[in-house]
């Protein structure tokens, strides 16, 4: 199988938005949870897009070479990561974020999202998921701005 297909800069922009409008859809749907688990990956993948962009690679095999190259990504660790703060910490924005107070608290209700989120039965409330999405789109919007 050819990774490439979907581990480009372009497959990954597209993916992003995809993913934030299925959330989007899910949560005027009351899939609350569906709503933020899906969210967490519209995240990851424009973080992975700006990585891409940023260190002018064309896929993310490349972007983990480089950047394992550069000695910016720990021999042994991987971009194929879902942990938005690993990635968050690999652009020369995190810096910047860290002193963001009201992005930063953004971030940290971002960064409590987990792919094990699909494994799990507890309902969100609208509440949670409404919060939840506002602080990806702003964070989406700030990354968008600062990358």
């Amino acid at each position: 199988m050819n990774h490439d297909l979907h581990d480009s800069i372009g497959e990954q922009a597209r993916a992003s938005h995809q993913r934030l409008e299925d959330a989007k859809v899910l949560l005027r749907a009351s899939r609350w949870r569906g709503a933020m688990y899906i969210a967490g990956y519209a995240v990851e993948c424009l973080l992975k897009t700006k990585l891409m962009q940023i260190y002018d690679c064309k896929n993310l095999r490349e972007l983990e070479d480089v950047l394992q190259k550069r000695s910016v990504l720990p021999i042994g660790s991987t971009i194929f990561t879902h942990q938005l703060e690993t990635l968050f910490k690999l652009t020369p924005s995190y810096q910047r974020l860290q002193q963001n107070q009201h992005v930063l608290s953004l971030f940290n209700v971002v960064n409590r999202w987990a792919p094990k989120w699909r494994y799990v039965s507890k309902r969100a409330t609208r509440d949670e998921a409404s919060f939840f999405m506002s602080a990806v789109e702003q964070i989406m919007h700030w990354i968008n701005n600062n990358m």
